[in-house]
């Protein structure tokens, strides 16, 4: 039953995504680099839309516009 639990805590730590630049820190090596280029969209202040940097996407599509 624990083994269950903890693996439903770990997915859901896994299902957000990075919404800051700052916090690109958190990715490694080149995702570092990903993670920097996706979310300076964010700076042009809606121009753009909104993006997220989700490194554990399925999909393979890392950088996501949310808005």
């Amino acid at each position: 039953m624990r083994r269950v639990i903890w693996l439903a805590l770990l997915a859901a730590g896994c299902a957000h995504g990075i919404k800051d630049i700052s916090d690109c820190d958190k990715a490694f090596g080149e995702k570092r680099l990903e993670c920097g280029a996706c979310l300076a969209q964010n700076k042009a202040e809606g121009w753009l839309g909104l993006y997220e940097y989700r490194p554990d996407e399925a999909s393979g599509q890392r950088c996501v516009r949310v808005k």
